[in-house]
């Protein structure tokens, strides 16, 4: 007979757990592990996770034309496509700067 592995054997390859690592902090940001985030839990999460990526979200002015930039109507929640907007965005300049392109930019976001 085989040998069944566990999940807890699986060897999971970098990628596979920086996208989990992004399922797991967008969901923790919720104390309920809602489907969406309140701006609120939305701007605390990227000022806990990314606080050298994106800066201009530390105040509400900032937060709130990130959620425009973002597409997210107010008064509505986050969600996870609207986080993964941001995430598409900051991969993208940090692409361009790791490829010394120069035409990649992005507004919202202050790399180093």
């Amino acid at each position: 007979m085989g040998h069944k592995t566990s999940p807890m054997d699986t060897q999971y390859t970098d990628l596979e757990l920086a996208i989990n690592t992004l399922v797991k902090n967008f969901h923790s940001a919720s104390p309920t592990n809602a489907d969406t985030l309140t701006a609120q839990e939305f701007q605390s999460m990227i000022s806990k996770e990314l606080p050298t990526m994106v800066k201009t979200a530390g105040d509400q002015e900032g937060l709130n034309k990130l959620l425009t930039e973002l597409n997210v109507e107010e008064g509505k929640g986050v969600a996870f496509k609207d986080f993964w907007r941001l995430v598409d965005s900051l991969a993208t300049a940090q692409f361009g700067l790791l490829s010394k392109e120069k035409q990649v930019k992005c507004v919202k976001c202050s790399l180093m």
